[in-house]
């Protein structure tokens, strides 16, 4: 009798033994279809594109689809309808939670499942080339004296971060100027080499293929600090320009539809993390003046509600 009990015993705990001790099964399909809200050849879309080779090494396929428009919301609309299996998965970034803040997009940002965080950025005022303007106080001189007719365009409607940062730059120096909207920073690069654009809001990534053949030339970075990659670039800040909004920056994020299962978030997340720190990763984002950490779980989600309320206090200020 003792035998039988100990035979039986035995039995039932060596199902447990062996699923303990065996490898997990990953939840992560191994392709993956990439949403991409902006045109082809932007910075976004080429941190999409420099991680499709890095999973192909991992044994999974990254598929990118760029569907531009509406500040990436088309994109990210068609994600929220999918399927919460980790199949469809996009970049949402700092024209989503802008939108969303200034309430110009049914989409809520419920409605999405925090991932990855692939990229922090900064913005540049470039012009190009043949523009006359070499220095902060050349732009001020500029856009006072175009009486309203300057023109500076961003990828993005208006309500995001570009007319923000616009805004408050023309605010403080008293001039008065007409935003254009874009469906990608390659078309604001374009339209400032063909003179049919004073000024660009852009990531310096968007456009350093261009700032290094001299065709575009940065005047300034918005906000308090410089580039590394451009130490000859003042930040507006040091000109005694600053504004109330220092938190409302950009990043570039991975998301999922609302309703994915926590195991396979941290799943998605572990693989996404593991490319986003890969050395080949690192030294590209490096050269191309990004800043990359792979933040995920509850502080890309309080990183992403901090974002969220600093647009949503600046959207309710200049109502």
């Amino acid at each position: 009798m003792r035998r039988i009990v100990l035979a039986a015993l035995l039995a039932m705990a060596l199902p447990l033994v062996s699923h303990a001790q065996g490898p997990a099964v990953s939840e992560v399909p191994k392709q993956i279809r990439f949403l991409v809200g902006f045109a082809a050849g932007g910075a976004t879309d080429l941190l999409a594109r420099r991680m499709q080779p890095l999973f192909d090494k991992q044994g999974y396929q990254l598929v990118v689809e760029n569907l531009p428009g509406a500040g990436s919301t088309i994109a990210l609309a068609r994600l929220a309808q999918a399927r919460p299996d980790a199949s469809t998965l996009a970049f949402a970034s700092c024209g989503l939670i802008s939108l969303v803040a200034a309430e110009q997009t049914p989409l809520r940002m419920e409605q999405f499942t925090n991932i990855v965080r692939v990229a922090e950025d900064k913005f540049v005022f470039a012009v190009a080339k043949a523009s006359p303007i070499r220095t902060i106080d050349d732009a001020i001189a500029a856009m006072r004296a175009a009486d309203g007719k300057f023109s500076a365009g961003a990828a993005g409607p208006e309500g995001g971060l570009a007319s923000l940062h616009l805004n408050y730059f023309a605010a403080a120096i008293q001039a008065r100027y007409v935003y254009l909207a874009f469906s990608g920073a390659s078309r604001v690069a374009n339209e400032l080499m063909g003179g049919h654009l004073n000024a660009g809001h852009v990531k310096p990534a968007d456009i350093f293929g261009q700032i290094r053949g001299g065709d575009v030339r940065p005047i300034f970075v918005f906000g308090r600090s410089r580039i590394p990659q451009l130490p000859e670039v003042p930040a507006l800040a040091e000109h005694g320009i600053t504004h109330d909004d220092e938190k409302v920056g950009c990043m570039s994020y991975v998301v999922g539809p609302a309703g994915m299962a926590p195991s396979l978030r941290d799943q998605v997340a572990a693989l996404f993390r593991r490319i986003v720190m890969s050395e080949q990763f690192q030294a590209d984002s490096t050269r191309d003046a990004v800043t990359t950490d792979g933040l995920t779980g509850a502080d890309l989600d309080e990183a992403v509600k901090e974002m969220f309320g600093a647009y949503r206090a600046a959207f309710l200020r200049s109502r």
